[in-house]
């Protein structure tokens, strides 16, 4: 303890200087400030954390971290830099996720000041998509708005002078909002069954069975026979693959995802059916191999087929497969593209394809393809 002190003049008399040090509270009061000195940054103890979490303004993000002292701890590094990307990533660690792309929208856009994230990841659950939304318009630049997120599927909107016609859509991007003034989300997964010979039993079904044969050419027999412009070739394997081809080609082609008990929830018409031929610079991908479209039937045959957002909301995916050749049930407009439930009949199943359980919600496109293999 600090000896009792006077700021008296040399010529105070005893009586002023006793009267002054005895009103001197210093050496009872001097413990108390050393041990208040930097209390906040010491370990703290439980009881004072609800008032430093009001004094420094934090009350806003309580919500999203476990307890009252990871609230001190992060959000004094997050207020730091709050209103930068920095912040956006900070303020997304609190719930799991993180952003690869920071997107801001161009200085020449009316909208200029909007801006877009890539997330590290496919959503967990689309429940996580309203928090995720809160905490990043938290760490919104005053400037600036947070408007849309994707992962897996991006197709931007159409710019005059600045954008391929094949890269945009028309005054949008692709997205959907789950309330009114809320973020954009636009998620997609990709399920790729590589390649799958297809069985004589498969093609039995499908009425394009033909024996195999060994050199020389394929003779006349009972195999269709339905597209002008097919020629005879030498080679006997190929002659076989482009008529089983041909065959194929001519059926109609859905893609039929279902549950874990194998009941459809419902079969989506195939956006892309054709013959191809291998290219390093392919635009389709599948079985590990870049495709181009073939100049004509070849025993290479893929298939695309890409649900829209919100189709089969709800519902587990656990498997999918390739229906050819099925006709729609009852009455539905030309050219409908989504059937839900067991609404094709005949054709025949090519393939039968598991995948880890994955569930379909509003904010999503699933897209699945294979390479269908004539051998």
């Amino acid at each position: 303890m600090s000896e009792r002190q006077n700021l008296l003049p040399q010529n105070a008399t005893a009586f002023e200087r006793a009267l002054a040090e005895s009103l001197d509270r210093l050496p009872e009061l001097e413990p108390g400030f050393d041990e208040l000195r930097g209390f906040k940054f010491a370990p703290v103890q439980p009881s004072i954390l609800p008032w430093l979490v009001v004094e420094y303004g934090l009350g806003a993000i309580s919500q999203y971290l476990p307890d009252l002292a990871s609230v001190i701890e992060y959000g004094l590094r997050w207020q730091r830099v709050k209103g930068t990307p920095q912040g956006v990533a900070e303020s997304l660690t609190w719930v799991g996720y993180a952003f690869s792309t920071f997107y801001e929208a161009p200085v020449r856009r009316t909208r200029w000041h909007l801006y877009e994230l890539e997330l590290d990841r496919f959503r967990d659950d689309e429940d996580d998509l309203g928090t995720i939304e809160a905490v990043v318009r938290l760490s919104d630049p005053v400037r600036s708005e947070f408007y849309r997120a994707w992962n897996g599927y991006n197709v931007r909107e159409h710019d005059w002078a600045y954008t391929r016609w094949g890269d945009g859509i028309w005054g949008d991007n692709s997205g959907v909002f789950l309330h009114a003034g809320g973020v954009k989300w636009s998620f997609g997964r990709t399920f790729d069954a590589g390649q799958h010979d297809l069985t004589e039993a498969e093609l039995t079904a499908l009425g394009a069975w033909i024996e195999p044969v060994e050199g020389g050419s394929i003779g006349w027999g009972p195999f269709p026979w339905n597209t002008p412009g097919l020629k005879w070739v030498s080679d006997a394997a190929l002659s076989r693959a482009q008529i089983i081809a041909t065959a194929l080609l001519a059926k109609s082609c859905w893609i039929g995802v279902y549950r874990e008990d194998g009941s459809p929830i419902g079969f989506r018409r195939a956006r892309v059916y054709r013959p191809v031929s291998a290219s390093f610079g392919g635009y389709y991908q599948a079985a590990g191999q870049s495709w181009v479209v073939a100049s004509g039937a070849g025993p290479n045959l893929y298939v695309e087929a890409m649900m829209d957002f919100g189709e089969g909301e709800g519902e587990t995916i656990q498997s999918w497969s390739v229906t050819l050749g099925g006709v729609p049930l009852g009455a539905h407009p030309a050219g409908i593209r989504w059937l839900p439930g067991a609404a094709i009949a005949g054709g025949a199943i090519v393939g039968g394809f598991d995948i880890a359980p994955a569930l379909l919600g509003k904010t999503s496109r699933e897209r699945f393809r294979a390479l269908l293999k004539i051998s």
